[in-house]
C-alpha cells in the first residue's frame, strides 16, 4: 500500500465520522469537518479532480462558518436551531445559482484547469457548494445536494483510478441517503 493509498483510507475514515455526526445533527461534525478538507484537496490534486479542490477549500471556509452559525444558534435560540425545508423562493434562487455556476465552471475547468470530466466536475462542484449553505443554515434539502454531489464525485474519483477514494464516495452516497431519513424523522419530532 502506497503512501497516497493510505491518505485515501484516513481520509474516508475521517469522512465517515464527518458524515455520521451530520445524519445525527451533531454539532462536533463541524471541527472534524475543518480537518477533513485538508486531505482532499491533496488527493483531488494527485486525481485532477479539479473542482473537488475548490469544493474543499469551500468546506474549510463553510465548516468555521457553520460551527459558528449552529453554536450561536443553539446559545441564543432554541427555536432557530430546527431542522427545516427551505423557502420555495430560497430553493429557487439557489437552483438559479447552480445552473449559472456550471454553466460558467464547465469551461473554466476544460479550458484552464484540463480537467478530463469539465462537466461533471462542475456539477458535482456546484452542487456541493450549495449543499454546503444548506447545511449549514440546518435546510433539509441539503441532503439532495449530497445524493447528487458524491455520486457524481463517486464516478469522477473511478474514472481518474482513485478507486478507495471512489469507495468511500459512495459509502458517502448511501449514508446521504441514511442522513435524510434521520433528519426526516428529527423534523418530525420537532414538530
Amino acid at each position: 500500500m502506497d503512501t497516497l493509498q493510505i491518505i485515501e483510507i484516513v481520509a474516508a475514515l475521517i469522512g465517515i465520522i464527518y458524515v455520521w455526526l451530520e445524519i445525527k445533527a451533531n454539532m462536533w461534525l463541524w471541527p472534524v469537518g475543518v480537518i477533513l478538507p485538508f486531505f482532499y484537496m491533496y488527493i483531488s490534486f494527485v486525481g485532477e479532480v479539479y473542482g473537488n479542490i475548490f469544493v474543499n477549500i469551500y468546506y474549510l471556509i463553510a465548516a468555521i462558518w457553520g460551527w459558528w452559525v449552529w453554536h450561536r444558534r443553539s446559545s441564543d435560540t432554541p427555536q432557530e436551531d430546527k431542522i427545516i425545508y427551505a423557502p420555495r423562493r430560497t430553493a429557487g434562487i439557489l437552483l438559479g445559482i447552480a445552473a449559472v455556476g456550471i454553466a460558467g465552471l464547465t469551461p473554466v475547468f476544460g479550458h484552464f484547469m484540463e480537467s478530463p470530466y469539465p462537466f461533471w466536475d462542475a456539477t458535482a462542484t456546484v452542487i456541493a457548494f450549495v449543499g454546503m449553505w444548506l447545511l449549514a443554515k440546518k435546510y433539509m434539502e441539503n441532503w439532495y445536494c449530497w445524493f447528487v454531489s458524491n455520486a457524481i464525485f463517486c464516478a469522477l474519483f473511478a474514472l481518474q483510478g482513485f478507486y478507495v477514494t471512489c469507495v468511500f464516495f459512495a459509502i458517502y452516497t448511501v449514508m446521504a441517503v441514511v442522513g435524510y431519513l434521520n433528519w426526516r424523522k428529527l423534523m418530525q419530532q420537532q414538530a
